[in-house]
């Protein structure tokens, strides 16, 4: 399989799934349903917890766990309980992945670690 087989199948492939794509990424694109999805990895949270961790009202709260609940990224698994879902885990690990492996990233690390150690090497002919 050649590039133009790849680009032709993740056309066809998203083309497929544009609305629902569009639902989930509209979702994550705010920064408070983001960092509920975050608070949820290491187990279920309450309600209340969400409330105090995002310093937000309860009726803002209320309407991103909504919107995150519509979307199939976290389940109420009991009354005032919230639990990240496979979707909401997947979606994530591809965000982080796409974000921290992108060749412009990349590149930025790249040039960060070229200029550290060619400041370190620049201080340490003046060190002796």
């Amino acid at each position: 399989m050649n590039l133009k087989d790849d680009n032709e199948d993740l056309i066809s492939s998203l083309n497929q799934s544009l609305k629902e794509i569009t639902e989930i990424q509209k979702c994550l694109g705010n920064e408070n349903r983001l960092e509920i999805l975050v608070l949820l990895l290491d187990k279920p949270k309450s309600y209340s917890f969400i409330v105090e961790s995002l310093d937000l009202k309860k009726t803002a709260v209320s309407n991103h766990l909504t919107q995150l609940l519509e979307t199939n990224l976290i389940e109420k698994i009991d009354y005032g309980v919230y639990n990240i879902t496979g979707d909401g885990l997947e979606f994530l690990k591809a965000i982080n992945n796409a974000f921290h492996n992108s060749p412009s990233r990349k590149l930025e690390r790249f040039e960060a670690m070229q200029s550290r150690g060619l400041s370190e090497s620049f201080l340490k002919r003046f060190d002796k």
